[in-house]
């Protein structure tokens, strides 16, 4: 990714832990989604948790569609986030594939019913606002669970990865 691409991944990653900085969490449930984002952002950039994450649906080679990092990580991550965090506080929600540019996952955060959104960033580096207000809640199927069991197990992989050879 160029320069100009990383500093606006890095300053979404910024965006997102503030974010969370002005929700009504607990400490403790604070300082998870705040590990969490950390990791999962980080791990979007993985080649290994790309090919790993997405392998069903790449051929070969394919990793090079993914223009930015957060592409196509929504509904992995998002299932993922809410699976970790262990709580009914967060919620699936679906932009389907009326938006022209969707289907989109991304979270709600229950009892503020702010939207929280993993990977908005895949759309805002284009100009594109998502429109938040034509999701819907849905409920995590087997599917979803299954992606985010690959995605989980990708991410914790590299970074076994990476610490072993301490690149972390």
């Amino acid at each position: 990714m160029d320069k100009k691409k990383n500093d606006f991944f890095e300053n979404a990653t910024k965006c997102l832990l503030y974010q969370l900085d002005n929700m009504d969490l607990s400490p403790m449930e604070r300082m998870q989604a705040k590990n969490l984002v950390l990791l999962f952002r980080d791990s979007f950039k993985i080649t290994y948790v790309k090919k790993a994450t997405f392998a069903s649906r790449l051929a070969d080679g394919a990793e090079s569609v993914f223009t930015y990092d957060a592409d196509a990580f929504c509904r992995a991550s998002s299932c993922a986030f809410i699976k970790q965090m262990q709580s009914k506080k967060w919620r699936l929600m679906y932009i389907n594939e009326l938006w022209s540019y969707g289907p989109h996952c991304f979270i709600q955060h229950v009892p503020t019913k702010t939207v929280f959104d993993l990977t908005a960033d895949q759309y805002t580096i284009h100009g594109i606002k998502v429109p938040y207000d034509i999701g819907y809640a849905v409920k995590i199927d087997a599917d979803d669970e299954h992606d985010a069991e690959i995605f989980l197990n990708a991410v914790f992989q590299a970074n076994d990865i990476c610490c072993t050879k301490g690149l972390n």
